[in-house]
């Protein structure tokens, strides 16, 4: 079992616990297990698509200072 597999609502509990011992000014809402269960099975389906066209850097600075020296 990972630590992924191990959010619970009393994950968040604990944290907002130690937030409060430690006198940080911030609380978490905590979950229900159902939205937690949901947010570990979602799949963001544009994972993986690219948002822009990648970009050859190093042949862009050639290209600015006239391109590639002869040998």
């Amino acid at each position: 079992m990972t630590e992924f597999d191990k959010i619970t609502p009393e994950t968040y509990e604990k944290m907002n616990e130690e937030f409060v011992e430690e006198g940080t000014m911030v609380r978490i809402e905590v979950p229900t297990q159902e939205s937690i269960d949901k947010w570990k099975k979602w799949v963001d389906p544009d994972m993986h698509k690219r948002t822009i066209e990648p970009r050859d850097m190093v042949q862009d600075m050639w290209d600015a200072i006239g391109g590639r020296p002869s040998k």
